[in-house]
């Protein structure tokens, strides 16, 4: 597999997963779901692309590079649920009646 499309795909997911994060600490309530809402999309859009890209591989005749392009759209699905899970658990730990705002 080629190592670089995935380190790549995992350094714009942590990009976009640390800006939600410090997105939703501008938030006095409800930041857990409000990173919920922007991860999901993002990470939404993010496999979409990935997808197409394979599918884009595939048209051209390229059947093991949309290959990794599949496995890298399913590897960043996974890791991006738990991140929005994650990061939903840590923006109520913020915005909770425990913070100090």
């Amino acid at each position: 597999m080629n190592a670089k499309l995935l380190r790549n795909n995992l350094f714009i997911l942590l990009g976009y997963a640390v800006l939600a994060q410090l997105l939703s600490l501008t938030e006095k309530n409800g930041a857990g779901m409000m990173v919920a809402i922007l991860m999901m999309f993002a990470v939404a859009i993010h496999v979409g692309v990935l997808v197409l890209g394979s599918l884009v591989q595939l048209a051209s005749s390229k059947g093991k590079e949309a290959g990794q392009w599949i496995l890298s759209a399913l590897l960043i699905g996974v890791i991006g649920f738990g991140t929005c899970l994650g990061g939903m658990a840590l923006g109520e730990l913020y915005s909770g009646p425990a913070n100090f705002h």
